[in-house]
């Protein structure tokens, strides 16, 4: 994801867990499933794309259009337009920084696996074992399991009913997606490929200022970012347009770094 800091923003967020469910451990006799309601709602009122979870794509069409065939970190894949400017582009050995004619520009970051679980526990001071008695062990398996856990957190899942422990661990992964979360007030959705699954935050036929796609695989993940507003520019982008770049998306073969590509005739 691309947060105001990635590791500042979970240094922070994660500070508060344990301080939350130590609250809750305290307050067991105190109505903490109460409390940690009015705590909940507050936080969906103040921030409320938390009430959100992802859902899947109504639209899985891809472009058919002759584009160009990008290769980078050790993957390439097709961006599905033909005015790819070369003498723009900022590449380095992490990120690159693509820029079209037309507007468009779209920032790819190589991330290593592992890296939101690992700056989860150590910037939060939380142990593996500590981790897992609260949140159970799947979320500490991969970055994308950790992802959707915070997600599909939302303030409708503590009740009355609900004990203070999980009460009090569902109030505090609650305020780190409210922290950690992109923007995505038109929509977030699941991504499935053949070597990633992933998130995509903000529907591109709402116009949003930009939509954030985030791929998992195990050896590493992928951040794209696509700008439609970058000075004054506003470029079309459509949802197939995002579908042939992350299904287009494999282990790098022989091909130059940019070369022509289509689904009809790749190269």
């Amino acid at each position: 994801m691309q947060l105001r800091s990635r590791k500042t923003i979970i240094s922070l967020a994660t500070g508060v867990v344990f301080l939350v469910i130590a609250a809750g451990t305290y307050a067991w006799y105190f109505g903490f499933a109460t409390i940690a309601i009015v705590e909940a709602l507050y936080t969906s009122k103040q921030v409320p794309i938390v009430r959100k979870v992802p859902v899947h794509l109504r639209d899985s069409a891809l472009t058919q259009t002759p584009g160009r065939k990008v290769a980078f970190c050790g993957y390439d894949f097709d961006v599905p337009w033909s005015d790819l400017n070369d003498s723009k582009t900022k590449p380095s050995p992490t990120k690159r920084v693509m820029y079209f004619d037309s507007g468009l520009v779209v920032a790819v970051t190589c991330i290593p696996p592992r890296t939101f679980v690992n700056t989860f526990l150590s910037e939060g001071k939380i142990t593996p074992e500590d981790f897992r008695q609260v949140y159970g062990d799947d979320a500490l398996q991969s970055d994308y399991a950790l992802t959707r856990l915070m997600l599909e957190t939302t303030p409708n899942k503590i009740t009355i009913r609900t004990r203070p422990k999980d009460a009090s661990a569902t109030l505090a992964m609650l305020i780190v997606k409210s922290l950690a979360i992109p923007p995505a007030d038109s929509g977030m959705f699941l991504l499935h490929s053949d070597e990633f699954d992933g998130f995509q935050y903000e529907d591109p036929t709402l116009h949003p200022k930009r939509v954030l796609v985030d791929l998992f695989a195990p050896n590493l993940s992928l951040e794209f970012v696509f700008l439609l507003n970058h000075e004054g520019a506003s470029p079309h982008l459509s949802q197939s347009d995002i579908n042939r770049v992350v299904q287009t998306v494999h282990k790098e073969r022989t091909s130059p770094a940019f070369a022509n590509a289509s689904l009809a005739n790749p190269k």
